[in-house]
């Protein structure tokens, strides 16, 4: 069975009751109650840490800010979604020169990428294929595949046969 970890500070377990009954925010009331929570040791301990070091005040206090912004901000992202759904754009190049000239935002072609994944963008245009390819030909099976489906056809793989067919 896992140690239990005692805060042996009665002072600090009656603010931390107190401030339970009066808190609504889920991530300060997870902190609160990590005495009686199955969390990480790690992070109890982190939290025991900050409790002991500031108190309840100190606890509750958020220590990153969250992560970055969005590189396109919401404006921007309504006026994307409503020109992907209208056709306005055939390729990203052109919405990266679109969000560049109109809103200032410069994105490289894999950034434009990850919006249009996130918008639900699919791509219209179908990718190049060589100019002089032979789409009759593309379609043909090869001999050697027909060679393979034949020898199954005939049966080599059934028992007693050499492997290989021969």
């Amino acid at each position: 069975m896992p140690k239990r970890y005692h805060l042996n500070r009665p002072d600090l377990a009656q603010a931390v009751a107190v401030e339970l009954r009066t808190c609504r925010d889920v991530n300060s009331q997870q902190r609160l109650l990590a005495a009686q929570l199955g969390i990480s040791r790690r992070r109890f301990f982190d939290w025991m840490n900050a409790l002991k070091a500031g108190g309840v005040a100190g606890q509750l206090e958020r220590q990153h800010g969250g992560g970055a912004a969005p590189q396109v901000p919401g404006a921007a992202l309504t006026e994307l979604l409503a020109g992907l759904q209208s056709g306005q754009w055939k390729r990203a190049k052109e919405i990266q020169h679109w969000l560049r000239d109109r809103h200032r935002i410069r994105l490289k072609l894999p950034g434009v990428y990850y919006w249009l994944g996130k918008l639900g963008g699919v791509l219209k245009v179908p990718r190049k294929t060589h100019a002089q390819k032979d789409a009759g030909r593309s379609r043909k099976v090869p001999a050697h595949a027909l060679r393979t489906v034949g020898g199954l056809e005939r049966g080599w793989w059934k028992a007693g046969a050499p492997v290989g067919g021969r």
